[in-house]
């Protein structure tokens, strides 16, 4: 069986709730309010904790396993087929250009390459077009995370029509 390409913590830098010895992200569960973390963190699919940077890796399991534990762990509840179905499809869009040994952010629904530059995307949210990745920039200019990512002005100005 082929090695799933999957993304897990990659260090602790600039955000980091999550103490789990190995942490596989979980699927985004960004809400209206990107701002707070739900745009632009990782969570981790065991204790659910947040965390700004990870790295591609290979996984054993496939993407139907990693739906299951990622859904028990989310809600607790075995996911019908067609929850487990909707998690992959997702997560194959999602991953389809993470590569093993790349470091990623996650922004407004999609995974980035911390070394992109500019970052032009449309995201779930809003539209950003910024010279470098802003959590890297944030590691040594604090002003990026309160005037970008955490910002709910920078987010709701920018915001993709139909987005609150």
């Amino acid at each position: 069986m082929a090695a799933t390409v999957y993304l897990e913590r990659a260090n602790t830098d600039l955000v980091c709730h999550c103490r789990c010895p190995h942490s596989l992200i979980s699927s985004p569960g960004q809400m209206d309010c990107p701002w707070c973390g739900c745009g632009w963190l990782f969570t981790c699919m065991k204790c659910h904790k947040a965390y700004a940077f990870a790295r591609g890796i290979e996984v054993a399991q496939t993407l139907e396993e990693l739906a299951y534990l990622d859904w028990q762990g989310k809600s607790n509840t075995v996911p019908t087929r067609e929850e487990i179905d909707d998690w992959v499809e997702s997560m194959r869009i999602l991953l389809k250009e993470v590569r093993p040994g790349q470091t990623y952010v996650y922004l407004d629904g999609w995974y980035v390459p911390i070394d992109l530059k500019p970052v032009r995307l449309e995201g779930w949210h809003s539209m950003h077009d910024l010279p470098v990745v802003p959590h890297v920039e944030a590691l040594t200019n604090r002003r990026a995370l309160d005037e970008v990512l955490a910002s709910q002005v920078y987010w709701q100005t920018r915001a993709v029509p139909g987005q609150p």
